[in-house]
């Protein structure tokens, strides 16, 4: 069956997973929720991006507008995961409901890029670089805590609407706490705990059929997948049954429950010298989503 539209791809696809969904695992035991360290700190939920994103595009559209140039705000881009942790954890409730979440992310996506294809502000000439980008013997290197160095121009409309919307502490702030929250990824899946885990739910999936040595694997083949064909009805449908066998062995041998505890304390050793840093986040976190619902309020 062919599909004709990014829209009917959509429903259709929607239909599959929901349909799918039905006979979700259900009467099991409550999942061990396990998010991005400190608490998601350096992460935003899907209705949080979408405001930031939309405030921010406003923002520089009226400083081009002001600069005397045209610029038509884009639609935001689901580039980030929308998984809920960086493990590739998984309940069995979460897998029934929507698998992974790839295909759908994938539809939304292709219709989204088509949007921002067509959009008008085709004018790449230098002076509109320059006003969007800023001049590069205007850029500004700053170092965070732990040593990653970022450079950007201060004089573009994109750098003054980001500062606008998230201040000017925030880049120093928020690459910290990620460069932290990252070490702190490395130190759970580079555990003892977590690799005897992870060998039992290979052997799981294995006898289900599934040869897989880590759980990225899964992930990999459905994105090999849509990056070979696109989104359709047998990708949902694999999807679908890939996720529910990968969550019904993460919760045989017990792996969320491990990630919970390790990453505690990993946190706790990897927090030492930086819970200033962390507390400022948090602050800047919540007044960059109170700027952007006050910039897409401002008709």
């Amino acid at each position: 069956m062919r599909f004709r539209t990014r829209a009917g791809v959509a429903v259709t696809l929607l239909c599959a997973l929901v349909l799918a969904g039905c006979s979700g695992a259900s009467g099991h035991r409550s999942a061990v929720r396990v998010g991005y360290p400190f608490d998601g700190v350096t992460r935003f939920g899907e209705a949080e991006r979408r405001v930031l994103h939309d405030a921010e595009e406003r923002l520089v559209a009226g400083c081009m507008n002001g600069r005397g140039f045209d610029y038509e705000p884009s639609e935001q881009n689901e580039n980030e995961s929308g998984a809920d942790n960086p493990y590739g954890l998984l309940s069995p409730e979460r897998a029934a409901d929507n698998g992974y979440g790839m295909t759908m992310r994938a539809v939304r996506n292709s219709s989204t890029d088509e949007k921002n294809e067509n959009r008008k502000d085709r004018n790449d000439s230098p002076e509109r670089n320059i006003a969007l980008n800023g001049e590069k013997e205007n850029r500004k290197t700053i170092t965070t805590d732990t040593g990653t160095e970022l450079t950007f121009a201060t004089d573009g409309c994109l750098h003054e609407a980001r500062t606008e919307v998230y201040g000017e502490s925030w880049d120093r702030a928020f690459y910290t706490m990620q460069d932290l929250s990252n070490e702190v990824i490395r130190g759970v899946t580079g555990s003892k705990e977590f690799s005897e885990d992870q060998r039992h739910w290979s052997e799981c999936m294995s006898s289900a059929g599934h040869e897989y040595e880590t759980l990225q694997g899964p992930l990999r083949t459905i994105r090999e997948k849509l990056d070979e064909r696109g989104p359709n009805k047998n990708i949902a449908g694999l999807e679908l049954s890939l996720a529910e066998q990968d969550a019904r062995c993460q919760r045989r041998v017990g792996l969320a429950e491990t990630v919970r505890e390790v990453q505690r304390a990993e946190e706790a050793e990897v927090l030492r010298g930086h819970r200033a840093r962390l507390r400022e986040l948090r602050k800047l976190r919540s007044a960059a989503l109170d700027n952007a619902r006050a910039v897409m309020a401002d008709d």
